[in-house]
């Protein structure tokens, strides 16, 4: 598989969306409540993304053959935001050549730490990318209480 990794432009919205909530729907279920999930789906669609793009700069995975997108990755400001691989692409380099391209732009623009808010499923592979855990954070939405990992990365 030839994989592309480059900034998102309007074309690739739709398919950005469907690849974040098949990740939402298929890699949460072991640990959030359905309800929970169709929440977190509704904050993706197309006229919230238009507006998040605004903010956010997404870089995507595509597949050079089938132009199908496989995973996605944003920064704003010094935040990792939206991390998701296709289910079916995980475990594939993918998250990896995301978070490289991701980190090209970081060094560019020389930021010099990076924070995020993990899931309990995200926080080993953002371990794994160097990100050091700081605390829980207690959340809750739609009456559904949950916890994220804030962690932070600093660059070299």
């Amino acid at each position: 598989m030839n994989i592309l990794v480059r900034e998102i432009t309007s074309k690739d919205y739709l398919q950005t969306i469907d690849v974040i909530k098949k990740s939402h729907i298929e890699s949460f279920k072991k640990i959030y409540p359905k309800k929970l999930i169709e929440d977190f789906c509704k904050k993706y669609d197309l006229e919230r993304f238009n507006k998040k793009v605004k903010e956010i700069m997404y870089f995507i995975a595509e597949d050079v053959m089938s132009h199908r997108i496989l995973g996605v990755i944003g920064l704003e400001n010094n935040r990792l935001r939206t991390f998701f691989v296709h289910p079916k692409y995980q475990r594939k380099g993918i998250g990896r050549k995301l978070f490289e391209r991701f980190m090209e732009e970081v060094k560019k623009r020389e930021i010099k730490e990076i924070v995020l808010e993990g899931s309990p499923l995200g926080e080993p592979i953002y371990k794994h990318f160097g990100f050091k855990k700081i605390k829980i954070i207690q959340k809750e939405r739609i009456g559904i209480r949950y916890s994220d990992a804030y962690m932070k990365k600093t660059v070299e």
